[in-house]
């Protein structure tokens, strides 16, 4: 059965101009929309996949940007966190019944990023199983300790890796600015392209940071 579709806000001057641009194409503007939606749908359908970097500026703000992510509904998502036992963040999820991938074995983590980190892949994959509503969400603090004990290369290396993998859920590598923002400037910068997005956190604001191409005319505008 055919349902009629009302869409707020689009006006007369924003119809006609769509239809016009329909017409030179030599197609309708209802097809157009049918097909925006199909393929909205078709994408929605796919694996969801969000890899982001949130840099925090203290720990207040570390504190309500995990709460902010507890927040999301425990029917839709299966949340872990990664990360050292006496970490501050750790110790918030910890309270809050998160469950840890890497249990014992952080170590072993900063020692063999990827190879530890393919295991803990296959844990979450065993505890969401074959369910098609409930995605992994997690926090992993790894960054910020490859950043300290190791390099920002290591840790931009590690994060392209598993940002080429492409797991289901949501990630969300989170570390103190300060133990980035100090570094070489090529490794930072691989570093933020090994993520979907970059945000900066302080107290309850989050910026997005965002890594565009410009001309040189951008700086005049």
């Amino acid at each position: 059965m055919v349902k009629d579709l009302f869409v707020r806000d689009f006006d007369e001057k924003l119809h006609a101009k769509a239809t016009q641009i329909a017409a030179n194409d030599h197609t309708t503007l209802a097809s157009i929309v049918i097909d925006a939606v199909d393929k909205w749908i078709k994408n929605y359908e796919k694996i969801r996949h969000r890899h982001n970097l949130i840099l925090y500026s203290d720990e207040i703000s570390l504190s309500k940007i995990l709460g902010e992510i507890d927040k999301l509904p425990p029917d839709n998502w299966f949340k872990l966190f990664c990360g050292p036992p006496k970490h501050y963040g750790v110790q918030i999820l910890n309270k809050r019944k998160w469950f840890d991938a890497t249990a014992n074995n952080y170590d072993e983590f900063l020692e063999k990023p990827q190879e530890t980190a393919t295991k803990v892949m296959e844990i979450i994959n065993n505890e969401v199983g074959g369910s098609r509503r409930l995605l992994p969400l997690t926090v992993a603090f790894l960054v910020e300790d490859l950043a300290r004990k190791g390099s920002i290369k290591k840790a931009a290396g590690f994060c392209e890796w598993y940002e080429g993998k492409s797991t289901p859920g949501f990630t969300y590598c989170i570390t103190n600015a300060r133990n980035v923002l100090t570094e070489s400037f090529d490794d930072l910068f691989n570093l933020f392209n090994a993520h979907n997005g970059v945000f900066l956190v302080k107290t309850n604001k989050i910026y997005r940071l965002r890594l565009d191409d410009e001309h040189f005319y951008s700086l005049l505008i």
